[in-house]
């Protein structure tokens, strides 16, 4: 895998109606066959709605219409805790 966007901004529509501001590390293997995405900074609620604004914007630029690509979201942690990622299912 080889990175594409490194804290790509991109912004996309909370549930509540707002416009946020979101990150994603965009991976793709040497074929672009295979991608990972990984949302930062975004509530897991949120993620859908964010992962739908970067396939609107961002993804179609990157990577081919046949990549199959696995989202994770990086939630945040409090102090002492480790960093947890949540796999999305795939909507993009």
């Amino acid at each position: 895998m080889h990175l594409l966007r490194r804290a790509h901004e991109f912004e996309y529509r909370s549930g509540q109606g707002r416009d946020e501001l979101g990150l994603a590390d965009i991976w793709a293997d040497a074929g672009a066959t295979r991608a990972v995405v990984v949302l930062r900074g975004i509530p897991p609620a949120e993620a859908e709605s964010a992962l739908s604004a970067l396939d609107h914007s961002a993804l179609p630029y990157l990577l081919r219409p046949d990549t199959r690509v696995l989202v994770l979201t990086l939630r945040s942690c409090g102090l002492g805790e480790k960093a947890r990622a949540v796999v999305l299912p795939l909507s993009a």
